[in-house]
């Protein structure tokens, strides 16, 4: 977001510096404050500083740019704040605070206070006045060389005789730049990130907590906090402090080429794996559908992808046939030659003709057909999610991940549509920096449709929320299928032994006989067919087949 150049003089009740006003101080220690802190976010805990901060600033505003129904420029114009009142509100909106220092020359410009990273937030600014000292001609680096800070040693707490093997930190969040949310560390990867914050923080200046979670060797895991600085620059001095534990980190196992090349020559995986040359899969003791009778959905698409290729290319070869074979019985007329009316040889000029045009639409009969097979084939296993496919319950979870960020995506961009304190600039920008949309997309959305509509239309929210419940009702679906145990059952009927049972993603009935017509219906109306590969009568594997199954056995007499 951008913002316009300060200007006072429309506020009432501004705050002015005087010599005993608490916003003043002496050129050198204003400078000294202004000239210690660097571009950047400042974390929201350093009181110190931000105490510093207040002192040496010249105006202290509050800024409203909230989107509330009574929004107008009344309510949120801005106005001058006192300590006082700045320390209430930050007290109140702490959980929230962001803060940004913006440098200029090497000074500290500006201070920005925000209760919300994005643009209805509302707003502390303190500006600064610049003092002239002669320190102002010292360099950036010399102004911010202060004090060499001394981390503290490790030695107290090597006594410790209880220790932890560290494989893995996991980071939640952190207050320190050092570190992003979701961060994978091993032990001594983040020591080596914390004490770059501790060093940058020093003694007494406050500290950057961080969330972590550690996990050990023996697989055990423990949410933990540190709050970094230079008493406890590493996550081992913050646990030795507060646990009594000394943390190691996990080492591997140290191999000297022979051992490895040794292992590799009688057919080992490797030296540290010395029971047996080739691992077994672990077997598994569920009775699940999606372990026993889902099979091997990739090689199902496979096949099915294979002979709808086969079939197509016969469709090419026929195609060319009745082409070649038209082209021949024209080519047997001389260019030009009419059928000779009432002639002896008309009724066989005209049966040429005919045969002629015959295999000519055979031909353009088998490239339709053909063209038709080939786009099948070029879909099987990309149409949807499928029923009887062991990741479906991952794919329509990815799916439903993805329709709920459009559904937020678009709320949130109509509220920057809609928005009377953003310009159309602001909006792209955000829309762009904020939702991770194009320039192309960002105006298009600002474009009104033929209806003067800007933004998202109301149909579309519905839609994909519609979608979205859907998706769910699904999922759910899926997930009982999936995890019931297949369905398996036989009998007698009029004298024909049946089986019922689950194969490949297929729900199967074989009999040992012709059924009679009554049975066939009933199986047809029910959805399935006769697949002469399989000898059986075969429904693909969904909700719906698992209950018009049940539904047969019901009618036979069966309670499955």
């Amino acid at each position: 977001m951008t913002y316009s150049a300060d200007n006072h003089s429309t506020i009432s009740n501004q705050i002015e510096a005087t010599n005993v006003s608490p916003l003043e101080q002496s050129g050198s220690n204003k400078n000294e404050i202004l000239n210690s802190l660097k571009a950047g976010k400042l974390r929201k805990n350093a009181k110190n500083k931000i105490a510093a901060l207040l002192s040496a600033a010249t105006y202290i505003e509050f800024r409203s740019q909230s989107m509330g129904m009574d929004d107008c420029w009344n309510s949120n114009e801005p106005r001058a704040i006192s300590v006082t009142e700045f320390w209430a509100w930050y007290d109140k909106e702490y959980s929230e605070l962001n803060i940004w220092v913006d440098c200029k020359e090497g000074k500290v410009s500006r201070v920005r206070f925000s209760d919300c990273m994005y643009h209805f937030s509302n707003d502390v600014v303190l500006t600064f006045d610049v003092v002239t000292t002669p320190d102002n001609n010292q360099s950036c680096e010399e102004a911010e060389q202060g004090e060499a800070v001394e981390l503290a040693s490790f030695e107290q707490y090597e006594a410790l005789t209880q220790t932890a093997t560290v494989k893995q930190v996991n980071i939640i969040w952190s207050e320190s730049r050092q570190f992003t949310d979701n961060d994978v560390l091993t032990l001594d990867g983040y020591n080596e990130k914390s004490q770059i914050e501790a060093l940058d923080i020093g003694r007494g200046q406050g500290y950057a907590k961080t969330k972590l979670e550690i996990i050990f060797a023996d697989g055990t895991r423990e949410i933990f906090r540190h709050d970094i600085d230079a008493d406890y620059p590493t996550l081992c001095h913050y646990y030795a402090a507060v646990s009594q534990v000394k943390l190691l980190s996990q080492t591997k196992a140290v191999l000297i080429y022979q051992q490895v090349r040794q292992a590799l020559l009688e057919g080992y995986l490797s030296p540290l794996n010395s029971t047996e040359k080739h691992p077994t899969p672990p077997e598994s003791t569920e009775k699940s559908r999606k372990v026993l009778s889902l099979g091997d959905y990739k090689a199902r698409i496979e096949s099915k992808r294979e002979r709808l290729e086969a079939r197509a290319e016969k469709a090419h070869q026929q195609s060319d046939c009745y082409y070649q074979s038209s082209k021949k019985l024209a080519d047997m007329l001389p260019f030009g030659q009419p059928i000779l009316i009432g002639h002896h040889s008309e009724a066989r000029a005209r049966r040429h003709a005919d045969k002629i045009f015959n295999e000519m639409g055979k031909s353009v009969a088998a490239s339709k057909k053909a063209a038709y097979l080939e786009n099948k084939a070029m879909g099987i296993g990309k149409n949807g999610i499928a029923s009887d496919d062991p990741e479906a319950i991952q794919k329509l979870r990815a799916k439903l991940a993805s329709l709920e960020k459009a559904q937020e995506m678009m709320k949130v961009a109509n509220k920057v549509v809609r928005s009377q304190h953003m310009t159309e600039a602001d909006k792209i920008e955000y829309m762009i920096t904020s939702l991770s949309l194009t320039k192309e997309q960002a105006t298009a959305i600002l474009t009104p449709d033929f209806c003067g509509r800007v933004g998202f239309a109301s149909y579309a929210l519905t839609n994909n929320s519609a979608t979205i419940r859907q998706t769910k009702q699904r999922l759910d679906e899926l997930e009982v299928m999936h995890n019931q145990e297949p369905l398996s059952a036989e009998g007698e009927i009029e004298g024909l032994f049946w089986s019922l049972y689950e194969e490949d993603g297929r729900v199967k009935f074989t009999f040992d006989g012709k059924p009679s017509d009554e049975i066939r219906t009933l199986l047809k109306t029910q959805g399935f067919k006769w697949s002469r590969y399989s000898m059986a009568w075969v429904r693909k594997l969904t909700p719906n087949a698992i209950q018009s199954t049940r539904y047969i056995l019901s009618q036979w007499g069966m309670n499955n």
